[in-house]
């Protein structure tokens, strides 16, 4: 049984058929058939509910090529007629659209009809990340992206341009800007790998804009208090029943003074920083702690061997000078750095004890460092290169509603330059 069609439909989009049905037996032209081994068994009333799978065979590059489609099972083992068939469709439909889109297919032989939310998963797990920001990904993951491609193909994912962009415009309209980012990047991230490893020629998830109308901003952490208060953070207080109470160290101030995160912060050693012939003091982040303490990783989004140069103030590089060589945030027995749930209690319990309010986190300081730098007009793209953002709008995404009013800049600057200029001597 085949799929009907003229000749320039059969040759665009391919044919479906079971090799079993012996309506296409031609003993007289094949000899397999004349030798009595052919693959034609099956009479063709009975094609449909047969044990056999379905096939489409298409043209790819100038070569024939095929795919096999089988029946599902239901959870009780029993035979689910049709879906074998059900899906050679959906593959013979993406096939038509790919060619006619780009000239070429997009489906690659037992690689373009691979589960799409399986590979996303292991691109997921693939990711040089924290595992915080990885149960971040996966959250996003199942909330999002799972609902709407998860049962499908690589390959109709790779064509679903119309239907990702619903989702990201549509169905997330009152989502974050960052959480439509995420999706997107989940997605086309998941198709570039496939077309990396050739399971597909390409895919069309590569020009959707998104528009960031503000919505669902979270700023509960933008919490900035007394310098009295971080340095309790820091260096720890005296507990309500009188046991002294520790701080989370130096990486308080390390976040502080140079945006780090908490991670690249607990990760830092004497030897990140330098002095330069002017005098100015730079520490270069390049490895952030591991969540256990025992290893160093590659930054946040970054390749191993990628780093960052950010300016450090010189009040901080004081409290770094005389130090020991080494991490400076040392871990003990056999790991290297600080464990990271041991800093973090530490850090929530001082924060408490300083009677600071409820939603300031190791990433409120990063949110001071940035705050400090752009309410007082330091451009916005070195901000966001120092912070490690690897795109500037995500700064500016970020920390928009902390940046000077600029109608109110340009007055003041229109009017000094106004000034000088109709006050300057004539030449």
């Amino acid at each position: 049984m085949a799929a009907k069609g003229n000749g320039n439909g059969r040759k665009l989009q391919g044919t479906i058929f079971k090799k079993c049905d012996r309506a296409a037996h031609r003993p007289a032209t094949n000899a397999r058939c004349a030798a009595g081994t052919c693959q034609h068994t099956c009479d063709t009333f009975s094609v449909d509910r047969c044990p056999h799978a379905w096939t489409l065979r298409y043209s790819a590059g100038g070569k024939q090529a095929e795919q096999s489609f089988r029946d599902d099972m239901d959870a009780h083992k029993r035979v689910r007629y049709g879906t074998g068939l059900k899906k050679a469709q959906d593959a013979q439909l993406e096939l038509t659209r790919g060619k006619r889109a780009e000239g070429q297919t997009y489906i690659a032989p037992k690689g373009g009809s691979a589960n799409f939310g399986d590979a996303c998963l292991t691109f997921i797990a693939h990711m040089a990340v924290s595992d915080r920001s990885r149960q971040a990904y996966l959250s996003n993951y199942r909330t999002h992206v799972a609902r709407k491609f998860a049962h499908k193909t690589i390959a109709q994912v790779a064509v679903a341009h119309d239907d990702v962009a619903d989702l990201l415009a549509v169905t997330m309209r009152k989502r974050s800007i960052d959480a439509r980012r995420k999706t997107r990047m989940l997605i086309a991230g998941t198709l570039d790998v496939a077309v990396k490893t050739g399971k597909i020629a390409r895919h069309l998830i590569t020009d959707i804009e998104l528009y960031d109308s503000g919505t669902a901003k979270n700023h509960s952490d933008f919490v900035f208090p007394s310098h009295a208060r971080v340095s309790v953070v820091a260096g720890g207080a005296a507990g309500s029943t009188g046991r002294e109470l520790k701080g989370a160290g130096i990486c308080v101030w390390l976040m502080r003074g140079c945006g780090l995160r908490i991670e690249e912060a607990l990760g830092t050693e004497k030897s990140d920083f330098r002095v330069t012939p002017d005098g100015r003091v730079i520490v270069r982040v390049a490895r952030q702690a591991s969540r256990d303490g025992r290893t160093s990783l590659p930054l946040k989004h970054r390749k191993e061997g990628e780093f960052r140069d950010v300016p450090c103030p010189m009040w901080l590089w004081d409290m770094i000078k005389n130090l020991p060589d080494g991490p400076l945030m040392p871990g003990n027995g056999d790991r290297t750095y600080q464990l990271y749930g041991t800093v973090y209690e530490r850090f929530t319990s001082a924060a408490g004890a300083a009677g600071i309010p409820a939603g300031f986190t190791p990433h409120s300081l990063r949110h001071a460092f940035a705050s400090a730098l752009l309410g007082r007009n330091v451009p916005i793209g070195d901000v966001s290169e120092w912070l490690g953002h690897k795109d500037v709008n995500t700064t500016y995404a970020t920390y928009r509603h902390m940046l000077p009013d600029a109608p109110m800049a340009a007055v003041t600057v229109l009017e000094t330059e106004y000034a000088e200029w109709s006050n300057a001597a004539e030449m």
